[in-house]
């Protein structure tokens, strides 16, 4: 009897069948605006802050009990659901190969702290955490970039340190798929086609411009037309400057219609009409 309850105990230990308790939390990615919140192979959950502080009874305390991340894509959630209760679930699918075949677990652990770190109520500061911002890594446990393109499911489990087991356990996300990456010979460098729409504005505003162009030429040709008219009329042949018939002072007069020939009499030199004074009036008519 005695044996039997010994080799009970052992198995205990080595596979680690105590109970997992389960919390009804579901992790999820951040639902406000964050740079790279989800790439081709990264993405950022909301942290387990109040996951499991309402647990008692534990194996381990929120001094001692640590939260690690379950990132999982295909096979790899009902492989973790059944190896959750091994001890030494943490080294069972080591980061470096959990991708790396057909034959592989397909997923991973990554340790984000103690319990008493994520505590309630959520304190200032950030409340999330980046998946993949190791990169690619090559410790058992780093926080490495998921396979481009996958789609991913994650869980936050407490374990105990002392026996390396999962003792709570959240929910499994939905799924979250990555960003796939586009293959470069198949993105089109060349201009891209023109809408119905595209084509009748870019017509409305051609025949606009057409019309502004030529009202922009008929007033040209307006204002060089009345401007010709305008210019000062000249009679040919007429006097500039000439005596007026005044006898008591006669004044020169000058004519604005007249128009410059060399051949005249100019300003300086002006024609003087005789008046009544230059005549002789003893002589005949005939010699006047």
């Amino acid at each position: 009897m005695a044996l039997l309850f010994y080799v009970v105990l052992c198995l205990s230990v080595r596979t680690g069948l105590g109970q997992i308790v389960p919390v009804n939390n579901t992790p999820a990615i951040i639902p406000f605006s964050l740079a790279g919140k989800l790439t081709s192979n990264s993405v950022i959950l909301m942290s387990p802050s109040c996951y499991f502080d309402s647990l008692t009874s534990l194996s381990c305390t929120s001094a001692t009990c640590e939260i690690w991340l379950v990132p999982a894509i295909d096979t790899g959630v009902s492989t973790y659901d059944a190896d959750k209760t091994i001890s030494n679930i943490d080294s069972l699918s080591p980061y470096p190969t959990a991708f790396s075949s057909n034959t592989s677990k397909k997923y991973f652990l990554t340790k984000l702290g103690l319990q008493k770190d994520y505590l309630c109520p959520i304190v200032n500061g950030p409340n999330y955490f980046r998946v993949g911002s190791d990169g690619a890594c090559s410790t058992t446990n780093c926080n490495g970039v998921l396979p481009v393109g996958s789609t991913a499911r994650f869980k936050y489990v407490l374990i105990n340190p002392a026996t390396r087991t999962v003792v709570a356990e959240s929910l499994w996300s939905n799924n979250i798929p990555l960003y796939s990456l586009k293959d470069p010979g198949s993105i089109d460098d060349g201009l891209a086609g023109r809408s119905a729409a595209m084509i009748v504005i870019t017509s409305i505003l051609c025949s606009f411009l057409a019309l502004l162009l030529l009202l922009l030429l008929i007033l040209l040709i307006y204002v060089l037309c009345c401007r010709k008219e305008k210019q000062e009329i000249q009679v040919p042949g007429s006097v500039r400057m000439y005596d007026t018939h005044n006898l008591k002072g006669p004044s020169p007069y000058v004519n604005p219609a007249y128009e410059d020939e060399p051949q005249r009499t100019t300003a300086t030199n002006p024609i003087r009409l005789k008046s009544y004074a230059d005549y002789d009036l003893t002589k005949p008519a005939t010699e006047l």
